[in-house]
């Protein structure tokens, strides 16, 4: 009996434990994020998690300003660019499947296409970018048209037009949306099937992820989130006209339970082999990151980190995994705002319990002042301004940003 009690009372220690572990990570968490809300008008949903366990889940501020509709957890965001990790994903399976050759060349799947330099060009080179095949969005006739194209072959003849020639490749990175166009089309050609059916036969169902899509419906508020260019609680500028087209290069809407399916799901579904291949530094991006096939890497405090960040007008997203501890941060975005800085203020909680708040956001902050004092007032108190909540000095891109926001608000 005496046993009994003895292992009863451990293991109501245990959970007493943790259970005081989950409420302080919790209250960190909260306070951070509050920091975000007040000081960057953060607006958006942040998950972490461990293995199959969400710690935190929460989202914050508005799905439609004009309308005063709050973000819920199911509404979805753009995640830009997170979505090459889905194509990167389809090629290695069906590398896996030997329909797919990591060293042959655009030419030997895609020949109509008289891709330059495409019988040098590799898959591998598509998957790292060092392939040299440019962005096709940079294309200003692309401008007049991408509100109408309705499929990768809409695409193609821009991408085309914009590979540059050299003997550099698989050596120099050079992020490109175009590369992933090609992927996307090789995948079509190899499968006989357009890639949102192979997408959504290989990712999308076996992970069940049932709020991702590549089109919006119009981002009705809360199923959707609204895009802004936004700059205080009272001025914002919708940016729903700025949407882009999503295909293999990225641009699906999914939300951040459907994302962490994903990633779950990829972690048990995806051999450990082929996860170690996707996960090899083979080209550094820039200092201390690299990049692998369609997935970042870096090792702070001595730890692969594994992710993707994406971002475009009104978006902006970043979807990172901790392989070795198996934790999983998720942060969407319904503005412009840096998603990378906050994982990384996420995870520095879950390592060293340390809460690091962000500073002010100048545009935003000089701009809330103008609301809510004047013009004038605020010119005249502007170096008073600068002191108060700031731990660094604005330089030249601050003040540009500043008057870029002023314009478009019609100041």
């Amino acid at each position: 009996m005496n046993a009994c009690k003895f292992l009863l009372a451990g293991q109501l220690l245990v959970l007493t434990s943790y259970s005081f572990g989950q409420t302080l990570l919790t209250q960190k968490l909260d306070s951070l994020m509050d920091s975000y809300v007040h000081q960057r008008y953060f607006s958006g949903s942040v998950l972490l998690a461990k293995g199959d366990t969400i710690l935190y889940q929460k989202v914050f501020g508005l799905a439609d300003r004009e309308k005063k509709i709050a973000i819920q957890p199911t509404t979805t965001f753009s995640i830009a660019s997170v979505g090459k990790i889905f194509t990167a994903t389809l090629i290695m399976q069906l590398v896996n499947e030997g329909k797919i050759d990591l060293d042959k060349t655009v030419n030997d799947y895609l020949p109509e296409w008289k891709i330059p330099n495409g019988n040098h060009i590799r898959v591998r080179h598509l998957l790292t970018h060092t392939g040299a095949t440019n962005d096709y969005m940079a294309n200003s006739d692309y401008d007049k048209v991408h509100a109408t194209v309705s499929s990768i072959d809409d695409i193609m003849p821009f991408v085309v037009a914009g590979v540059t020639v050299k003997d550099t490749l698989g050596m120099e990175f050079g992020y490109s949306n175009s590369g992933y166009i090609l992927l996307g089309k090789i995948i079509e050609k190899v499968t006989g099937k357009p890639y949102t059916i192979v997408w959504q036969e290989r990712i999308l169902s076996p992970a069940g992820m049932t709020n991702t899509y590549l089109r919006p419906e119009g981002f009705q508020a809360p199923a959707e989130a609204t895009p802004y260019d936004l700059f205080t609680d009272k001025a914002y500028v919708p940016e729903k006209d700025s949407y882009m087209p999503a295909f293999s290069d990225g641009g699906a809407m999914s939300n951040s339970t459907d994302l962490w399916r994903f990633g779950r799901w990829f972690m048990k579904t995806i051999p450990a082999q082929t996860r170690q291949a996707m996960w090899t530094p083979y080209v550094m991006s820039r200092i201390n990151s690299y990049y692998g096939y369609g997935w970042t890497i870096t090792e702070p405090q001595g730890r692969k980190r594994v992710s993707h960040s994406g971002g475009s007008k009104g978006w902006a997203a970043n979807f990172e995994i901790v392989p070795q501890d198996e934790y999983t941060v998720i942060v969407l975005i319904n503005q412009y705002q840096n998603p990378i800085e906050v994982t990384q203020k996420v995870l520095d909680i879950v390592y060293t319990g340390k809460v690091e708040n962000p500073h002010r956001q100048f545009t935003s902050s000089v701009i809330d002042e103008i609301d809510r004092k004047g013009f004038s007032n605020v010119r005249k108190r502007f170096r008073t301004i600068l002191t108060v909540g700031y731990d660094y000095t604005p330089d030249t891109r601050d003040y540009t940003n500043l008057f870029e926001g002023l314009n478009e608000l019609k100041r």
